[in-house]
């Protein structure tokens, strides 16, 4: 059950932003202590040697030859210190979050590490003779209750807990493999996290289940964890649940989207442009494309779409237009934003089958299943 730590910045060692080397050595800590926010480091992390990676908790327990000195038990150790003048959780929690920066772990994991200091809590203050088989892994203790606007603290580090119709807990697929999961009302899972993954459900679903969405969502979009999340269907969740692999789906979602391609374009359908009254925006226009065809190239779909026209739009009707946008007859409408407003569109209407997360913005969605080519028609 491996717990996701993404590093700020790159590895050292590989460069990636998430790391599966044990460890890396970071530069020399000069002897002044560092501040966050008003906070002086104690002591405790004045020697310290290495940061966390995205595998620290998993070789802490289960590798002979451990790091010189595990950042875990000296987190512990301040803690013990801490928590002499912090009395309450809350109070800790924010000292965590403070400390957080400096140990390259995100300061939304404070609740995570909290609980795992207090399961694994020493009076004495030694934690030497921690083990794999006396360590306490808060992910695999029954799930707490809070309130739902609280449900992140605990999803975006797969803790178990209990909210008003919203609860997280891991399960086992089919065959045996581990998966975290957050449910809406008792029904279906809203979001899953297997194989260092996270899947969001698309579809429609009630304002109290969205809003429920929202509070559990492990990666905001201004995270900047910047990990993908990925798109299923409420079908492709159970088949994920049921064990199927993570291509086995991304196949599926290709698949169906060649099935549906017959409905998809047998319309035109139009696209508009809004004038925002902002700098340089392009005025009130209409789109007027169709989907031409749907082709599958290997992991990917292509979406060929004709464009037809671009028209000038007063209140909600079109105008008799006789601008070209080809020839860069519109003000500051050229045939890339065109191009992008489409796109957009129509990964709204096939966001089932894009695979990954996106935003209704000219930004293309990191490893999405769907891309598009334009046909311009007019001349």
């Amino acid at each position: 059950m491996a717990l996701a730590f993404p590093i700020r910045g790159a590895c050292r060692n590989c460069g990636g932003t998430t790391c599966s080397q044990t460890c890396f050595k970071i530069k020399e800590i000069s002897k002044r202590p560092p501040s966050f926010g008003g906070f002086l480091l104690p002591e405790v992390f004045m020697d310290m040697k290495y940061i966390i990676s995205e595998n620290q908790l998993e070789t802490l327990l289960n590798e002979g030859n451990e790091p010189q000195i595990p950042v875990i038990v000296k987190l512990f150790k301040m803690l013990n210190k801490e928590k002499k003048k912090n009395k309450t959780r809350a109070s800790l929690i924010e000292v965590i979050k403070n400390y957080a920066p400096y140990m390259n772990i995100p300061p939304e994991y404070a609740l995570y590490l909290l609980e795992l200091y207090v399961l694994n809590y020493r009076k004495d203050g030694d934690y030497s003779e921690l083990t794999k088989e006396n360590f306490i892994d808060p992910r695999k203790n029954k799930g707490k209750t809070t309130t739902n606007p609280k449900a992140k603290s605990y999803t975006v580090a797969q803790l178990p807990f209990r909210g008003s119709n919203l609860e997280g807990y891991w399960s086992k697929d089919y065959y045996g493999k581990p998966y975290y999961k957050v449910v809406s009302y008792g029904w279906y899972p809203v979001y899953i996290f297997k194989d260092d993954k996270w899947y969001e459900v698309t579809g429609k679903y009630s304002s109290s289940t969205s809003k429920q969405m929202s509070n559990a969502n492990p990666v905001k979009w201004d995270d900047y964890l910047e990990n993908k999340v990925y798109t299923l269907t409420q079908d492709e969740m159970k088949m994920l649940e049921h064990g199927k692999s993570h291509d086995e789906i991304m196949k599926t979602k290709l698949e169906k989207l060649k099935s549906v391609e017959p409905e998809i374009s047998k319309r035109k359908k139009t696209a508009k442009i809004y004038n925002s009254y902002g700098f340089e925006n392009p005025p009130n226009t209409n789109i007027k494309f169709k989907v031409k065809s749907v082709d599958i190239e290997g992991d990917k779909a292509i979406v060929t779409v004709d464009i037809y026209d671009v028209v000038e739009r007063k209140g909600n009707k079109e105008v008799p237009t006789t601008q070209n946008y080809l020839k860069g007859e519109f003000p500051n409408l050229t045939t890339k934003k065109v191009e992008d407003k489409i796109a957009s569109k129509m990964r709204g209407e096939l966001k089932d089958y894009t695979g990954t997360r996106f935003r209704y913005t000219n930004e293309i969605p990191t490893g999405t299943k769907v891309e598009f080519k334009f046909n311009h028609l007019k001349r």
